[in-house]
This record gives C-alpha cells, sequence and structure tokens, in this order.
C-alpha cells in the first residue's frame, strides 16, 4: 500500500515539473504607453479616474489627470463619482484599451455626467533631447457652446488671416501635434472660415521648449467671467490657464470685522484711487470690474485718509473672480482673498462657511433636517477655524435648519435659518458678531434662508 501511495506522488510531482514546461498563455509587454484623462463636463464635480479598480486621480472640470504609464496590454480604464447621500462611488463610464507600446492615449470626458461620452485621442509619445528648444502642439475643442471654430497660433503681432489657421475643429476634435520653437505666442480661436469673428484670444505667453502641450478650450463656468476658456493642458497633466484680456477679472468686498468700523477702500498707496466708499460692517458689495495684476488694497476711515487701518497686498489675473473679506480685531485687522468656488456641481449642495468671528475660537456647523435640534444631530462641520477658507461641505436635496454653536457644546451662537436646496445650489455663509458678545449671525451671500 506504501509502494502504491509513493508512486501516485512521484506521478504528481512529474506532472508540476513537466507542467513548467509549458508556455503562459499570458500576455507579455514589450514597453510602455501613456494615458491621461480629461474632464470637459460643466458642473460635473469631481470624477474619479481608474485603471481596473485602482485610483489614477480624481479629475475636475477643465482639468487633466496626472498621465501615467503602463505596460502595453489591455486594460479597462473606469471612471466613477460620489453623489451625495450615496455610500459608494457610482460608476458612471469604462472604455477598453489594448495600448500599442510608445503611444499616448487621452481621453475626454463630455456630455451627461450620469453617462458620459469618451472620446478617444491616440497619437505618439513624444520625447526630447536636452538640446531641443521647441515644444510640441496639440490644438483641442471642448466647448460645446462653440459650433466649427478656426484655430490660429502666431506672434503676437501677427493678425489671424484666413488661410493661416492651425486647425479647424469641431467639438471633441484634436489637431495633429505641431512642434514651434519656444517663444511668445497668442492663440486666437475664431468662427470658421472667418478670422474677424474672434471668439477668444489669449495674452502673450511664452511657452519653454521641451514641452507637449494640449491647448483645450472649454466653456467658462461660474468661476470665470469670460465664457470662453483655454488650458494648456502638459503631457505630465499640468495645466497653465490662457485667460482672456477682453474679460478681466471682478473683485467684492465684503467687512466682516466690527472693530473695523466704516471704511473707504483704495488701491493704490497715495490713496488717490478709492475703489468703495463709506463700506460699513456687514457690507457686501456689489463685483466689479478691477485692473488686472499686482497692486495693493488700503483701508482708511471712511472720509479720512490720515490713517491707514488695513493694508493687504492684492494681486488679479484676468478672468477669475476674487473675494475680498475684511476680519480682525483693534489693532489685528487682516484681509483674507480668495477665488470661492461658485460653479455648482450636480451631485450636491454645497455648504460655505466662512468664520469671521472675533469673540469665538473654533465654531461648530449644523446643517439639520428641517424641525429638527442639534440635540439630536452631529454637526455637519465641526472644529472650523477662524479666517480661513475650508472645504465645503456635502448635502444631499432637502430642507434644513442651519446653527452654529460652540465648539463640542451644543449651545446655540446663530440659528436656526430655513434653508431648501437642490443638487448644484450653494449655501455660502459667513459667520459675524453682533452687538451683543455671546451672539453670532450668519450673512448668507447664496442659497440663504427660505422666505
Amino acid at each position: 500500500m506504501l509502494n502504491k501511495i509513493t508512486a501516485v506522488l512521484l506521478g504528481s510531482v512529474a506532472l508540476l515539473l513537466g507542467a513548467c514546461d509549458i508556455q503562459s498563455d499570458l500576455p507579455e509587454a514589450s514597453g510602455k504607453a501613456s494615458v491621461r484623462a480629461i474632464n470637459a463636463i460643466p458642473s460635473s464635480g469631481e470624477i474619479v479616474f481608474l485603471i481596473e479598480e485602482r485610483s489614477i486621480a480624481p479629475v475636475s472640470y477643465k482639468s487633466s489627470s496626472t498621465t501615467v504609464r503602463y505596460d502595453d496590454l489591455a486594460y479597462t480604464f473606469n471612471f466613477e463619482v460620489f453623489f451625495a447621500g450615496e455610500t459608494s462611488l457610482r460608476r458612471v463610464a469604462s472604455r477598453n484599451i489594448d495600448f500599442v507600446a510608445g503611444k499616448d492615449y487621452t481621453m475626454l470626458l463630455s456630455g451627461q455626467l450620469a453617462s458620459p461620452t469618451i472620446t478617444l485621442w491616440e497619437t505618439d509619445e513624444r520625447t526630447f533631447t536636452e538640446t531641443d528648444t521647441v515644444f510640441e502642439a496639440r490644438f483641442a475643442h471642448a466647448a460645446t457652446s462653440l459650433g466649427s471654430v478656426d484655430y490660429y497660433y502666431d506672434a503676437p503681432d501677427i493678425a489671424p488671416v484666413l488661410g493661416n489657421q492651425v486647425a479647424t475643429l469641431s467639438f471633441g476634435e484634436v489637431s495633429v501635434p505641431v512642434d514651434y520653437a519656444e517663444g511668445t505666442y497668442v492663440l486666437t480661436i475664431t468662427a470658421a472660415g472667418d478670422p474677424d469673428t474672434v471668439l477668444y484670444v489669449s495674452s502673450s505667453t511664452f511657452i519653454d521648449g521641451q514641452s507637449a502641450l494640449f491647448f483645450t478650450a472649454f466653456d467658462g463656468d461660474a468661476n470665470d467671467t469670460a465664457p470662453v476658456t483655454v488650458r494648456a493642458v502638459a503631457a505630465q497633466g499640468q495645466s497653465l490657464s490662457l485667460p482672456d484680456p477682453n474679460y478681466p477679472p471682478t473683485i467684492q468686498f465684503i467687512n466682516a470685522s466690527q472693530d473695523l468700523g466704516t471704511v473707504d477702500i483704495y488701491s493704490d498707496e497715495t490713496l488717490t484711487s478709492r475703489v468703495v466708499a463709506d463700506h460699513a460692517y456687514r457690507d457686501v458689495t456689489e463685483e466689479a470690474e478691477t485692473a488686472g495684476g499686482g497692486t495693493g488694497l488700503y483701508y482708511t476711515p471712511a472720509g479720512d485718509t490720515a490713517a491707514v487701518l488695513l493694508e493687504t497686498a492684492f494681486a488679479a489675473f484676468d478672468g477669475s473672480r476674487y473675494r475680498v473679506v475684511a476680519t480682525g480685531s483693534a489693532d489685528n485687522f487682516g484681509a483674507v482673498v480668495s477665488i470661492p468656488n461658485r460653479a455648482p456641481e450636480l451631485t450636491r449642495a454645497r455648504l460655505l462657511p466662512f468664520h469671521a468671528s472675533n469673540n469665538f475660537s473654533f465654531l461648530d456647523v449644523y446643517a439639520v433636517p428641517a424641525g429638527e435640534s442639534v440635540d439630536e444631530n452631529n454637526a455637519l462641520r465641526s472644529l472650523l477655524p477662524p479666517y480661513e477658507i475650508t472645504e465645503a461641505s456635502s448635502l444631499v436635496a432637502g430642507s434644513y435648519d442651519i446653527y452654529v454653536t460652540e465648539y463640542q457644546n451644543k449651545i446655540v451662537l446663530a440659528g436656526p435659518y430655513r434653508v431648501d436646496v437642490a443638487l448644484g445650489d450653494i449655501v455660502d455663509m459667513i459667520i459675524v458678531d453682533t452687538e451683543d458678545p455671546a451672539v453670532l449671525d450668519v450673512l448668507f451671500l447664496g442659497g440663504g434662508p427660505a422666505s
């Protein structure tokens, strides 16, 4: 019996050893290829880009993922989105690509967020030598508001002339790669066949050699002053914004410092260029155009230029919408300059609280179902710091009561404020002091209390 068992075991070993000589059916890589994703879906928020089930990067509207290289095998790339109220990411699109070594693949996401269209652009990977002084440009059309357009890319002193266009594109199309000597250029987009109908023009921009760029046109959103924006997306995934100088920046001022009092605001050190007069506590100005470039902002008592109460640096870039919030207490005034994210996200409503109180350090913010109290709910935002821009908190559509309380203590300092929100809404709020140092109030800049 023992001999029979030994024979069986030896036979099994022989079979295993023989199997080692059989060629594997698994494919073998011979090189690598590059891949990235570009998000052209307005109001999408972040879309997570994955290879199979492994995350590569989140991609926001008008942005590109990082560029990654993989073996020349077949992969399924997936795109997922988190919707407020759900417990996991929702898969909205997938695309299989059989990589060829040395190729460069770009997936453009467009259309509806629930079921995006994926357009694949394919070219050869570009490599440069240490002595190269050229860059590679491709021109792409991802602006749904534009029809067929011509792209012109020339030195700043050369006007568009029909026949000199570098590409004529419809939505979702990309040009062939073209090499340019490093230098300063202007990109102009016109209606197809009509160089006099200018839809977009960039400022003069210097581009270094040894770069491979997608000059991609997108529709402007609520964060832009221009209807069309262009990003120069590098092969590595970084992007350079190319604003249209015909659409200057805007600025909005908010006086959230009770101690500052009523002030005038000037844009020059000599206090001769007044931009806001009689800016009282809790005052929120309308947005107004402002000059691009670097400057300063100077706050003085209203009608009195004998003293500067607050001074802050301010640099504005074309196409952006700025907000300046005056904060602080006597002898320690400050200003918080930001570009708030005003673009709606159809996956959620957003609560954007800003803590400008001088009387409390950290605060908690509650958004509880309408009619409920803080006692039976957890804070939506805890440990809110003063004078800092923080990340938004997510809400599902519904009716809420907003409260502000002491940190880790459900003592109500402000509220309730009833708000009704739909997906895409933004509850933009600034927490301020009142005459009673134990009571706070809220300025709602958008998505405020229901009437």
